[in-house]
């Protein structure tokens, strides 16, 4: 297992941004072990995201990393 974390800009609505990161996952046929906000700073929010697979783990940060 390999947990990771991303932060992406606000302006979008928190409920948005959970639906765009699921349907990424879904669209990639990847299942997160579990998908989380754990810190929202400065219209920021910081997701944490445990995957089974490294290799899912790296595909996720190379999508939504800045």
């Amino acid at each position: 297992m390999r947990s990771v974390e991303i932060t992406l800009d606000g302006g979008v609505p928190l409920s948005d941004r959970i639906a765009e990161l699921q349907r990424w996952l879904d669209r990639e046929g990847i299942q997160a072990v579990d998908l989380r906000v754990v810190r929202l700073l400065r219209g920021r929010a910081t997701f944490s995201a445990t995957f089974a697979e490294a290799v899912d783990a790296d595909r996720f940060l190379q999508a939504f990393s800045d």
